[in-house]
């Protein structure tokens, strides 16, 4: 018993203040090939002693997408206060791990993330070693917790995507069109540069520099996004090819997703009230690839970040993603009935199966 308080004690001595303020602490972590990744928790005060809530016994970790880092402060103060125990991740290359060296958002396999989401993985279940683990992930952060999920079929308990990047804008037919370019590019020189496509209308419709309401880092999130390079492009085309295959998931996901996209070149006060990121068409078919057991909310007025839109869109994800992982806790006797089910109708198939014919007379 004194061994495994002193075990907790020493992990309790790596987290450290974090950026967001003191309700929220950070932790380093370093991994395999050198790089580094940063895990964020929300502990506020009287955390320990809250009442229960809808979503006790749940995890919940946060993945960012592109050109992103955790900020999202209100997401876990929902969470928290709902009963769950909230975490986050800043992926390598992004966020707080940005600093002299580092070219920000570089990767050449979304596969690659799988270490932080290992190394997340351990230390929440050191923390909490019976809760449910729901992955959240926005945009190319969805797509990577897609793959997640698919390469370690008992990691994660159920997946919450908000507007995941699983296709490509111009859909299947555009990837396919010119994946194999940006795969020759890659291989040739991952870092090189992509001209900027972004104006910017993402910035300006969150950020409170702008006409947004939110404060954050423009170092860390820049208006126009990071600069785009093949190696990323190639990387996500081919997490999308994997996802169009069928991931054929077995836990149940849900998909939120703005009721409209706006993805013309020029402003329009429009754009507040729309996805200036994703074919939203395209992405909610798409999401049918990642398991059976989908849930598609689609919200009138949602930003490409459905937690960042206006209080009453945002409200509304709020309620329906944690009814919807309060709904969907009891995943061990879900898998007990799955497996009577197929008993009984085994046995009913073997019961009524027709007998071989009998031989025809010469």
């Amino acid at each position: 018993m004194l061994g495994i308080m002193a075990a907790r004690n020493k992990d309790e001595d790596l987290w450290g203040a974090d950026v967001l303020g003191a309700d929220f602490q950070c932790r380093v972590i370093d991994l395999p090939d050198g790089a580094r990744a940063t895990l964020v928790r929300h502990r506020p005060p009287g955390f320990r002693w809250r009442p229960p809530g809808a979503l006790r016994g749940h995890a919940v970790l946060y993945v960012h997408g592109w050109s992103d880092y955790f900020f999202q402060h209100e997401l876990a103060e929902f969470l928290t206060a709902a009963g769950a125990d909230f975490y986050a991740l800043d992926l390598r290359n992004y966020g707080r791990n940005l600093g002299p060296g580092s070219v920000p958002g570089f990767i050449t396999s979304l596969e690659d993330y799988f270490d932080e989401f290992d190394a997340a993985r351990r230390i929440i279940r050191q923390a909490h070693p019976r809760h449910r683990l729901v992955l959240l992930g926005h945009s190319t952060g969805g797509l990577s917790a897609c793959l997640y999920a698919a390469a370690r079929p008992q990691a994660v308990d159920a997946l919450v995507l908000n507007s995941p990047w699983l296709e490509f804008q111009a859909a299947e037919f555009g990837r396919a069109a010119i994946s194999a370019l940006f795969a020759t590019g890659s291989r040739i020189n991952p870092l090189r540069e992509l001209p900027r496509i972004d104006p910017g209308f993402y910035t300006r419709t969150v950020s409170s520099a702008y006409d947004g309401e939110w404060d954050y880092d423009l170092s860390w999130r820049p208006a126009q996004g990071f600069r785009v390079t093949t190696g990323f492009v190639n990387a996500v085309f081919r997490a999308q090819a994997k996802v169009a295959k069928g991931l054929g998931l077995d836990i149940p996901v849900l998909v939120l997703l703005s009721s409209r996209d706006y993805l013309l070149p020029r402003w329009n006060p429009d754009a507040r009230r729309a996805d200036v990121a994703l074919n939203v068409e395209v992405v909610a078919r798409r999401s049918t690839d990642v398991t059976s057991n989908l849930g598609l909310l689609r919200l009138d007025g949602a930003l490409h970040d459905v937690f960042l839109s206006p209080p009453a869109v945002r409200q509304r994800a709020y309620v329906a993603m944690g009814s919807w992982i309060d709904s969907h806790r009891h995943r061990p006797s879900e898998s007990r009935l799955r497996k009577l089910a197929g008993k009984l109708t085994a046995r009913a198939a073997a019961r009524h199966a027709p007998a071989d014919p009998a031989p025809l007379e010469d």
